[in-house]
């Protein structure tokens, strides 16, 4: 099966309004499955198939220069471990990749909660004593916790 294809048949379906978090485990074996077929595939060619916005100016978030640096600190084929972490944190200026790293985080976040009973977030927020808020009725107030 082509990675690339599996890429575009998702990033497709997310741009038609495929909600990832009502089937964050199907989603995520599909993403699994993608990141088994990306192993030792060319970054070059991938860079081809997905090329990054060309942005040249340097304002600290995303350039083309940035891209090349990746490019080398990946090596010359993906493993799937640099795969997802490209999905994930490196491919926000390409308009399939942007869709894929934000859906595959969304179903990490969705299965880690319902393991959990809180996403990935509110447990960082947590850990780094900082308050999380939700709304009830009517109000943004801090969330209450049920202590174990």
């Amino acid at each position: 099966m082509n990675p690339y294809n599996m890429m575009i048949k998702l990033g497709r379906l997310i741009e038609q309004g495929l909600d990832v978090d009502e089937q964050p485990k199907e989603v995520f074996n599909y993403f699994s499955v993608m990141s088994d077929f990306m192993e030792g595939k060319s970054v070059d060619e991938f860079f081809s198939v997905f090329p990054p916005v060309k942005r040249y100016e340097d304002d600290g978030t995303w350039d083309y220069f940035s891209t090349l640096r990746l490019k080398q600190k990946i090596g010359k084929t993906f493993t799937r471990e640099s795969f997802q972490e490209l999905l994930m944190s490196h491919c926000y200026e390409n308009r399939y990749l942007m869709n894929l790293g934000l859906a595959f985080m969304s179903c990490i976040s969705n299965l880690y909660e319902k393991e959990n009973g809180r996403s990935v977030m509110e447990e960082w927020t947590l850990n780094n004593e900082l308050t999380v808020y939700e709304e009830r009725k009517g109000e943004l107030l801090p969330k209450l916790y049920r202590i174990k």
